[in-house]
């Protein structure tokens, strides 16, 4: 069977996500990170411990997600608000 992840189709992979999260706000992804430590804490404390696993190692990708689409909202605000002065000057 072949590798469905690979360097030929890694990039329509990036840009499909990009595309389907590009509505959502990044204080969401950020509390979607949350809610799955907090359910993966859950689900190790009542013995569940694969599960807790499999949703706690989830956390780190969408964080690295929320991350990146905050630190971009932050960027274009940051310019949003210089390009007012610059226009003045």
């Amino acid at each position: 069977m072949e590798n469905l992840i690979n360097q030929e189709n890694l990039e329509e992979i990036r840009t499909f996500i990009e595309n389907k999260i590009a509505d959502v706000p990044g204080e969401l992804i950020l509390l979607g990170a949350v809610g799955s430590l907090l359910l993966s804490s859950y689900l190790n404390k009542n013995g569940n411990t694969k599960a807790a696993s499999m949703i706690g190692s989830l956390a780190v990708p969408i964080v690295g997600i929320g991350l990146a689409k905050y630190k971009d909202v932050l960027k274009s605000q940051m310019e949003s608000l210089q390009q007012p002065k610059e226009e003045i000057a």
